[in-house]
């Protein structure tokens, strides 16, 4: 089956595109960041351009898995915005080409708190429900895993920072008391509940995709301390601080840390009996952080 992969040169599609490249044949597309991967076929295209659908129409793809998105400049949800066209974009172009998707949502759908990324999310969801294509949808929550070796993520993952920040920093800065909860899904279950659907027909429903179990950010960073043996103290952080400073950062969208004391978890129990695979503990997974 040859599988265009949307967003190749993010973090999940890029692991994605290692996950598959055995069992299919794997495109890769990017728009600035150039994948390296051996047996993956790299293209630029920018998705937000007229041209997208007829550009990837020529790559004659069996199936899409659009990983793609635009996160920066997204908004607090109250209006639109170019990043938020730009998605729109993206996801006609995908769309256009009449064949099975899998798109890579996210757990945001689900919060009480909006955001512009989150309602983009959820209007995707929609349209592809209602393009009579099938479908699946898996929305990943918190995913992690080792950096690809000569890799370089259109942006830097926020697991691999906080795994620096525990191996380097005495005190680690949470956001408020860093109570509320994540399930960490690794990259690699993400990636193989995506094949394993693939494999068994799509199913046409929406899937959470988190880890074994919810862990609040304090526990989270309390693991990765016990993998390496350390020490490190919670240092609260007033979110009002942290947002107005990451104001400064590429990596993050200030509108959408506005949710980040909010809980985010996911049973993953669905996703198990459609995919016949349950995802591993963070325990388990919390060393490939440190490779």
């Amino acid at each position: 089956m040859r599988l265009v992969v949307t967003g190749g040169s993010s973090f999940v599609g890029a692991w994605f595109c290692l996950a598959a490249r055995d069992e299919h044949e794997v495109i890769a597309l990017y728009s600035r960041t150039p994948v390296r991967l051996q047996g993956v076929r790299s293209v630029q295209i920018d998705l937000g351009d007229p041209r997208a659908a007829t550009q990837l129409a020529e790559l004659s793809p069996d199936a899409v898995i659009h990983a793609a998105c635009k996160v920066k400049g997204t908004g607090d949800g109250r209006s639109e915005t170019p990043s938020t066209r730009l998605n729109r974009r993206m996801m006609d172009a995908v769309l256009a080409q009449g064949v099975p998707v899998v798109y890579a949502s996210s757990t945001c759908v689900h919060w009480e708190q909006t955001s512009g990324y989150a309602r983009g999310r959820r209007d995707d969801e929609l349209r592809l429900r209602d393009a009579g294509l099938p479908w699946a949808v898996l929305r990943p929550c918190a995913p992690y895993g080792p950096r690809l070796p000569g890799h370089v993520p259109s942006h830097k993952e926020s697991f691999h920072t906080l795994a620096e920040l525990v191996r380097r920093s005495p005190a680690v800065p949470v956001i408020g008391d860093g109570r509320y909860l994540r399930q960490p899904i690794h990259v690699d279950d993400f990636s193989q509940a995506i094949l394993a659907l693939l494999n068994r027909g799509l199913p046409g429903a929406a899937f959470d995709a988190g880890g074994r179990e919810a862990l609040s950010f304090r526990d989270i960073v309390k693991t990765c301390a016990r993998h390496l043996g350390v020490r490190r103290a919670i240092l609260p952080v007033p979110k009002r601080v942290l947002v107005r400073a990451m104001r400064l950062s590429p990596d993050f969208e200030p509108d959408l840390l506005e949710t980040s004391d909010c809980d985010d978890v996911a049973d993953p129990h669905a996703l198990a009996e459609a995919t016949g695979r349950l995802p591993r503990s963070f325990a388990a997974g919390v060393g490939d952080l440190f490779l």
